[in-house]
């Protein structure tokens, strides 16, 4: 962290958190085989795509839209007419991070265990592609009268522990939630059920743009 003092104000410029976009973030993964894999998270840009000139037809998928000699690798399409579209802010306690956060948040996870990257999205979206690391605890088991179980199960994974039939925080992770996108409602719905039995709200941070901002910036996915 290098702050610069300017009159009687601190700037702070977390550049370490910048570099990681270009030298990346190693990190060490279990897959569905319960077998660890290292991989690192950068930017990818495909050899093929590397001379595909940036075109409105490259950029934007969609019938009519997608030029046809261009690459399938050198293209997305997202999906933009599901959902609602979330405000930037869940709370004034709640952190809404960007990429660069998120990344300086998964390096710092390497050492630090009481932070998890939490994809909320249920089982088969995890395992179809998430972001290295995440830990999957799907929104819906934390529909406490619906899942009872798998409600204290999750809960034990996140650090909550029951005491004399009280939940206790102490030991509660740092948790960086995400899932779809923008208009994905599963992160929110999973941080509503966490706040509503006294999850401390300055201990939940959110990826707003999810794995479709993600995505559209090239960033490293695994399948569990």
């Amino acid at each position: 962290m290098i702050k610069i003092i300017l009159g009687s104000f601190v700037l702070a410029s977390s550049i370490f958190a910048v570099d990681l976009q270009s030298s990346g973030v190693e990190v060490t993964y279990k897959n569905s085989n319960d077998e660890d894999k290292t991989i690192t998270i950068k930017r990818e840009k495909p050899e093929e795509c590397k001379d595909v000139k940036f075109d409105p037809k490259t950029v934007y998928g969609g019938k009519g839209q997608a030029a046809e000699n261009i690459n399938a690798n050198c293209k997305r399409s997202f999906v933009t007419y599901f959902g609602k579209i979330s405000p930037i802010k869940y709370s004034d306690k709640v952190e809404t991070y960007g990429e660069v956060e998120v990344l300086d948040f998964i390096e710092k996870a390497k050492t630090n265990k009481n932070m998890m990257l939490v994809d909320s999205r249920t089982e088969n979206w995890f395992y179809h592609e998430t972001i290295p690391t995440a830990v999957n605890v799907p929104y819906i088991y934390l529909k406490q009268s619906q899942y009872p179980d798998e409600f204290e199960e999750y809960l034990g994974i996140l650090g909550v522990k029951k005491v004399d039939g009280k939940y206790d925080f102490s030991n509660a992770k740092e948790i960086l939630m995400f899932c779809n996108g923008a208009w994905c409602g599963q992160s929110p719905e999973s941080m509503k059920a966490l706040t509503a039995i006294g999850y401390p709200e300055e201990k939940l941070k959110w990826y707003r743009g999810g794995m479709q901002s993600w995505l559209s910036f090239g960033l490293t996915t695994v399948k569990p």
